[in-house]
């Protein structure tokens, strides 16, 4: 009985493995963009309801990285006074950072669209890349494209200076729009300090021309 109930658990792992491996397509980023679709028969027809799909991007070096994007999208969501809003509980495209120690492999979460025009380009800071496409029992649609690429080490340095660069224009931007404001103000203070001097001044004058 021992014997047979050990064999039902061992023949139950391999199925489990065996269907993830099923769902888990494994593709390769090079500099020269790539790209995936939600199911095989996109365009054709509609994603299928209750389906899941894995796919782990990976680059050719450990210092690569990955930049995905996405080029169609079109699945599940709910418009709520002309907001597009994305749930867990509906059909959700989500992404995560894949941070590998030994045989134990850690997934950091990015971001996750239901095609709401949200979503940017996703970087990840490793040579791994999770996206995982998941769909409830009712709506489905046309799904999506994906197009995505490795970026060698020096690029990288590039993509960061070049965020950075977005962020400090940002800042100089706002800096100088709150000095001219701030500027502005006090040409204002300096004409109404004038202004009450002057004529406090003629007030003076008057009253002593009477005395």
């Amino acid at each position: 009985m021992v014997h047979h109930c050990n064999e039902i658990i061992i023949l139950l792992v391999l199925s489990n493995l065996v269907y993830e491996t099923l769902l888990l397509t494994t593709l390769l980023a090079t500099i020269t963009p790539r790209q995936f679709t939600s199911h095989s028969a996109y365009k054709t027809a509609n994603y299928p309801n209750n389906y899941t799909g894995e796919w782990l991007i990976r680059t050719k070096g450990d210092n690569y990285t990955i930049v995905a994007n996405l080029v169609e999208c079109d699945i599940e969501a709910v418009i709520n006074k002309g907001k597009t809003l994305c749930s867990w509980d509906w059909d959700i495209l989500s992404f995560y950072e894949v941070k590998t120690a030994g045989n134990n492999s850690d997934y950091q979460y990015i971001d996750s669209t239901c095609c709401n025009g949200t979503l940017g380009d996703i970087h990840s800071s490793g040579s791994e890349l999770y996206v995982k496409f998941t769909t409830d029992g009712s709506t489905s649609k046309t799904g999506f494209k994906i197009s995505y690429h490795s970026l060698p080490p020096a690029s990288n340095h590039t993509y960061a200076r070049s965020s950075l660069q977005d962020s400090k224009s940002s800042a100089v931007v706002v800096g100088i729009v709150v000095g001219a404001g701030v500027g502005v103000l006090v040409l204002i203070l300096a004409i109404v300090v004038i202004r009450t001097v002057v004529a406090k001044k003629k007030r003076l004058s008057t009253v002593n021309a009477k005395d």
